[in-house]
């Protein structure tokens, strides 16, 4: 995958997980101006290249949030809350 691919599949995964990126990137302390220099918009041509510990963190904070709502379904007795 190239960087612009890891990017919107991030922003994927928090759209069905109902999170904002910029919530995303403050759980796992990124700045959300840093994930926005990452993306390749009009304004931003050339994007900042991202690091892969900052992608795993995103990611990682995704997984969690999985486990969270997981958690969350169990304890109403599979009832998403």
């Amino acid at each position: 995958m190239n960087q612009q691919s890891i990017i919107r599949d991030i922003e994927n995964r928090a759209r069905e997980r109902r999170i904002s990126i910029s919530a995303l990137c403050r759980r796992a302390g990124i700045h959300p101006d840093t994930f926005r220099n990452w993306r390749k918009t009009p304004q931003n041509p050339d994007p900042v290249g991202a690091n892969l510990h900052s992608v795993e963190r995103l990611y990682a904070e995704l997984r969690k949030i999985d486990a969270e709502d997981a958690k969350r379904v169990a304890k109403n007795g599979g009832v998403a809350a």
